[in-house]
């Protein structure tokens, strides 16, 4: 069973600058409608082999240091589905993972520069 953080735990680390790495694993044509603050993006369709690169590579491609196991990701989507399966494959590579279940439908609420859609 995958672990769950909910928004107001998510603002507390951002607002906090704590140690996590956030990741948004929509399509990138998604992201038009805004991401959450701090966000790296890595869309579903490469998260489980993008975790597969050396750090090197993985930097590359995705602009920001591939995290280690031991770090807290946070992934999210647009209603947590696409971030659920994620947080599935990170897992099982052993990551320390929590799914932001309400995604950008729930973060919306609260910032004006993301978008419900």
């Amino acid at each position: 069973m995958i672990k769950e953080i909910n928004r107001d735990e998510l603002k507390k680390l951002i607002d906090d600058k704590g140690n996590y790495v956030l990741i948004d694993v929509r399509q990138k044509e998604e992201l038009q409608y805004g991401m959450i603050p701090t966000a790296h993006h890595i869309p579903l369709s490469e998260v489980e082999s993008a975790f597969d690169l050396d750090s090197s590579a993985f930097e590359k491609n995705y602009g920001f240091s591939k995290p280690a196991r031991s770090d807290l990701m946070i992934v999210y989507c647009r209603s947590g589905g696409r971030s659920s399966i994620a947080a599935g494959f990170l897992s099982k590579k052993g990551f320390k993972v929590r799914n932001y279940a309400g995604s950008i439908l729930d973060w919306s609420e609260i910032d004006e520069n993301v978008q419900a859609y």
